[in-house]
């Protein structure tokens, strides 16, 4: 006997043998189930939401029953991996996206075997904020996978400033900036630090609406002379950093908690930056450690000028027209019929998609969790993963279907032509984890697009 499921957001149905759990059935048919633990019971990443059907699901085996209890899973929350249906089913998987295909691969790059020498280098540490109490909320496998969501974003924002991801201790980072001799090693530190914030910033959302928790971290950094070398044995070396410069790191990041900031910085670094950030507040403190006082930064953001020219993004030209600033685009020959692209601005990002009627451009932010309608990366960060089809789409009528929720949006007002389906409690089905929505009204920022010249050109205001 075979069971027939729908699985949502994939819009994908496949079938369920009697000797299959969901799972099995569903990574056989290649919708790509996040499953942590391998299928045994011990995560919840493989959950589901039973959108209909749920008396064709047999009770719960003691395993996922354990499971249930101690994660308060409601009777609609299955574990895919445990469950054998016994009818039809219409699910939706709850943890999504390509970041879950790729955390285990992310951060695989390894740097040169050296002996040992001196070098100054900017020491890099994060820690997560209250973990104890956050991992006593979750399974141990659930912990698994948020760290290494977590640490997947924040290890591409290091290597892309040219740091060296030293270690993962727990819920713990260190990095080092400079180990190749790089003049401006302690700026990109820096940098790497303020991009990370802004990456926890954009994830809190995510692990709100799927675990129910704040998500905050804290980070050091420090400046001085240490010696850069490999530990360990055989294949288990390792390179990194060792002396005072790496201990000091440490302690800055614990001093947040004190201070109440997010980010410090130690007297040395912040007099190798030469004025290149700008300073909210200053801190005397005692280092965990030490008998003397210690003056420590915070850091507010770069300067002006020195984030223009070390996070250079490609000019566009501008012009004033109709009382609107235009930006120039991209050529019309650069974006094929049904093509889309996602532009990089200051405050936010922007999707320019061409259909048969013209181009539109809007928000690339639902406006119910803030999360993204499209994904940025490229085939080529994807490693030649099979990714799942959880994108928003684009209707024959220029509707806008969000990915999040399944609201429609008209690409051309921005107004909402189907509110999602919600329950009297105002939660979305399948998506109950992020709250009351009911109220979320907003509109999608929708900007107005002309074509002059042969280039397409979007008006901001």
């Amino acid at each position: 006997m075979t069971t027939r499921v729908t699985a949502l957001p994939d819009q994908t149905d496949f079938d369920v043998t009697a000797s299959e759990t969901l799972l099995e059935a569903a990574l056989r048919s290649g919708v790509p189930f996040a499953h942590a633990c391998g299928g045994r019971a011990k995560c919840s990443t493989c959950r589901v939401w039973i959108l209909s059907g749920l008396e064709a699901c047999p009770n719960r085996n003691a395993a996922e029953a354990s499971m249930a209890d101690r994660l308060s899973l409601t009777d609609e929350v299955r574990l895919a991996c445990q469950l054998k249906p016994q009818g039809d089913l219409r699910i939706r998987r709850l943890v999504l996206d390509e970041t879950d295909l790729m955390i285990t691969n992310q951060l695989g790059a390894t740097a040169a075997t050296r002996s040992g020498e001196a070098k100054h280098v900017t020491v890099f540490f994060s820690d997560i904020v209250d973990f104890t109490a956050l991992s006593e909320k979750l399974s141990a496998y659930d912990v698994m996978y948020l760290l290494n969501r977590y640490f997947a974003q924040v290890g591409d924002i290091i290597e892309k400033n040219g740091g060296y991801i030293d270690s993962f201790i727990g819920d713990g980072l260190m990095a080092i900036f400079g180990i190749d001799g790089q003049p401006d090693a302690p700026l990109r530190a820096v940098n790497a630090a303020l991009q990370t914030l802004g990456t926890v910033d954009r994830l809190k959302p995510f692990f709100a609406s799927m675990y129910g928790i704040d998500f905050e971290i804290r980070i050091g950094l420090n400046y001085g002379e240490a010696v850069i070398g490999t530990l360990g044995f055989s294949e288990h070396g390792r390179l990194t950093a060792i002396g005072d410069v790496v201990n000091v790191a440490s302690r800055i990041e614990a001093a947040n908690k004190d201070a109440g900031t997010r980010l410090l910085i130690s007297e040395p670094l912040r007099n190798a930056l030469a004025n290149k950030v700008e300073i909210a507040d200053f801190v005397r403190v005692r280092l965990r450690g030490t008998s003397e006082r210690t003056t420590l930064f915070e850091v507010d953001r770069l300067r002006p000028e020195i984030d223009a020219e070390l996070n250079a993004k490609p000019s566009r030209e501008t012009i004033r027209h109709g009382g609107r600033r235009w930006v120039c685009a991209l050529a019309e020959q650069d974006l094929q019929l049904h093509e889309r692209r996602i532009l990089d601005f200051e405050d936010y990002d922007i999707v320019i998609v061409r259909e048969a009627d013209g181009y539109c451009a809007f928000n690339n932010a639902c406006p119910h969790l803030h999360l993204p309608l499209y994904e940025r990366r490229s085939p080529a960060q994807t490693r030649g993963l099979q990714l799942p089809h959880t994108e928003s789409a684009i209707t024959s009528d220029l509707g806008l279907v969000c990915r999040w929720h399944h609201s429609c949006f008209d690409l051309l007002t921005g107004e909402i032509r189907q509110w999602a389906q919600l329950q009297q409690d105002g939660t979305a089905p399948g998506y109950e984890y992020a709250g009351d929505i009911s109220k979320n009204r907003a509109k999608l920022v929708v900007y107005p697009c002309r074509v002059q010249g042969g280039s397409v050109w979007i008006g901001l205001d």
